[in-house]
Parts: C-alpha cells; sequence; structure tokens
C-alpha cells in the first residue's frame, strides 16, 4: 500500500512538472511584456549574417509598442503584443516588403529581454535582444538645438514640398504648353487649308453664278423669240389680230349700247336710220368672222399676205 501511494505522488510530481514546463514553454512563445521605456538591441541570425540593429519604445498605459528595424525594406510600424480583447498575448511581428519577423522571448535576470526570430518567408532563424536605456533630459542649450534642427528639418521638407509641387506643375505646364504650340502649328496648316478650300469653293460658286446668269440671259433670249415668233409668223398674227378684232368689237357694242337712247316723242326716221347703221355694222362683224374663219381654215385657196392687207385695210376703215 505504501509503494502505490508513492508512486502516485511521483507520478503527480512529474505531472505537476511536467506542466510548469509547458506553462513556462508556451510563456516563452510570446513577446515579453516591455516596461515602459526605450530599448534598443540587434537581431543576430543563425546564419552568422550580419546583426541588424532595431529600436523599440513602449508607452505607459499603452498595449501596443512602435518599432523600427535597421534593415531595408521595414518600415517603422506599431506592433501589437497584446490581444485587446482578452488581454492575451501575442508574439511580436514585425512586417517589411520582402520579409516578416516573428518575435517572441522573455526578460532575463539582468533586467534585459532576449528571445528568437523566424522568418516565414525565408526561414531564416536567429536570436535577439533588447535592453533599455535612460534618455536623460535634454539641457536648456541641446533642447533649443534641437527645436532649432527640427524647425529648420521642416522649412527643408516643406522647401522640397514645395519644389516637387513647382515640378510637377512646371512638367504638367510643359506638356500642355506643348499640345498648345502643336494645336498651335497644326492650326496654322488647318487655317491655311480651309482658306485654300474656301479660295477654291468660292471661285467654283463664281463660275457657277456666272453660269447661272448666262442660263438665265438664255432663257430670257428664248422667250423673246418665242414672242416674237408668235407675232411674226403667219398663224401667229392671225390669232393676233382675231384678238384684237373680238376685243374692238366688245368695244365697239358697248359703246354702241351706251348711246343714249332715242326719245320716243322724236323723229322715227332717225331712230330707224341708227338701226340700220347698227344691222349693217353687226354684218360687217359677221363678215369680218367669215373671213377669219376662212382665213384660218383654208389658207391654200388664197394668199396669206393679200387676206392680211385687207383685213388691215379693213380695220383701219372701221378705226
Amino acid at each position: 500500500m505504501r509503494r502505490i501511494l508513492i508512486f502516485i505522488l511521483c507520478v503527480g510530481i512529474l505531472a505537476l512538472i511536467g506542466g510548469g514546463f509547458v506553462v513556462v514553454r508556451d510563456f516563452n512563445r510570446t513577446f515579453p511584456q516591455l516596461r515602459p521605456g526605450v530599448y534598443a538591441g540587434t537581431l543576430i541570425p543563425s546564419d552568422q549574417g550580419q546583426p541588424i540593429p532595431w529600436w523599440v519604445e513602449s508607452s505607459v498605459g499603452s498595449s501596443d509598442i512602435f518599432v523600427s528595424v535597421g534593415a531595408p525594406g521595414f518600415p517603422a510600424q506599431r506592433g501589437v503584443i497584446v490581444e485587446p480583447s482578452s488581454k492575451t498575448r501575442l508574439p511580436l511581428i514585425v512586417s517589411g516588403s520582402e520579409r516578416r519577423f516573428r518575435v517572441i522571448g522573455r526578460e532575463d535576470d539582468s533586467g534585459s529581454y532576449q528571445g528568437d526570430y523566424t522568418d516565414p518567408i525565408t526561414a531564416a532563424r536567429g536570436t535577439w535582444e533588447l535592453k533599455r536605456y535612460d534618455i536623460p533630459a535634454l539641457e536648456k542649450i541641446e533642447r533649443d538645438d534641437l527645436v532649432e534642427w527640427v524647425t529648420t528639418w521642416q522649412a527643408l521638407r516643406s522647401v522640397e514640398t514645395k519644389i516637387e509641387e513647382v515640378k510637377t506643375s512646371y512638367d504638367t505646364d510643359e506638356g500642355r504648353i506643348e499640345k498648345l504650340h502643336r494645336y498651335a502649328v497644326e492650326g496654322d496648316s488647318l487655317q491655311k487649308a480651309a482658306n485654300s478650300r474656301l479660295s477654291s469653293t468660292a471661285s467654283a460658286l463664281e463660275e457657277l453664278r456666272a453660269k447661272n446668269t448666262a442660263k438665265k440671259g438664255e432663257l430670257d433670249e428664248l422667250l423673246r423669240n418665242i414672242d416674237i415668233s408668235k407675232r411674226v409668223s403667219s398663224e401667229g398674227r392671225l390669232v393676233e389680230l382675231s384678238r384684237e378684232s373680238i376685243a374692238r368689237e366688245g368695244r365697239w357694242i358697248e359703246q354702241a349700247l351706251h348711246i343714249a337712247a332715242p326719245d320716243v316723242s322724236g323723229n322715227f326716221d332717225a331712230a330707224y336710220e341708227r338701226a340700220l347703221k347698227v344691222k349693217a355694222l353687226q354684218d360687217q362683224i359677221a363678215d369680218e368672222r367669215g373671213l377669219i374663219r376662212n382665213l384660218t381654215e383654208g389658207p391654200q385657196y388664197r394668199g396669206r399676205e393679200a387676206e392680211r392687207e385687207s383685213e388691215e385695210a379693213f380695220y383701219h376703215e372701221l378705226q
């Protein structure tokens, strides 16, 4: 019975030792909690490479730290070592453009910090160490010099920024000027081409106007010729005389009808004589119409010139 108790006690002790080892191992898999201050140290590769300096700052009441690694491709950055929600401690991850360091460690008895790091991208390994440095307060002269240096540096950065802005503006304006110059040169050529086309178009327009004027003159000449041909030809002359005779007959009848009516109480012989004259004129008009019809329908039985002369003589007598 005693042996069993001793065996159980030994197993318990071994379990406590194993648990403690696991706890310590897990504790060492995180980045240590740094006291507020400024720390500096090195990252030492396991392949005997060049040590890399690094700088860490821990602020009061902050769960994050500021990290700066002295290697190309590593910008200054903020590192998270404690989960804000669960307060769980985490390893420090420092990221660069081509490398990434996963840093874990612990605090040693001397107050310094040390541990291991791995690079999951390149599979590189190494160790690291950090030591806290107390920065004494600056004297007034040093503080004034530092303020003056910072002011000068800010002015320098402002001037450099303005120079970059002016350079960018100059490049932009130069591009615009070149584009405007190209437009101006091409615009002159385009203007010359447009003027040339305008001149050719104006010449063509003037030529068309001249042709149009000539065509109008020809048309007027043709109309005059047609009118003259109508008046000169025998058929046209007959038609014209016919129209004049009809118009003259109408005017004569109108004048005859507008003659004052004879007085009833007057001489009957005078009225009768006037009626005979009217009848004779009507007979002459009828004869004239027959003559015109004969001239129109049967010009082969008599000469056209003789008919025209007799008709004109008749009209002259009537007038």
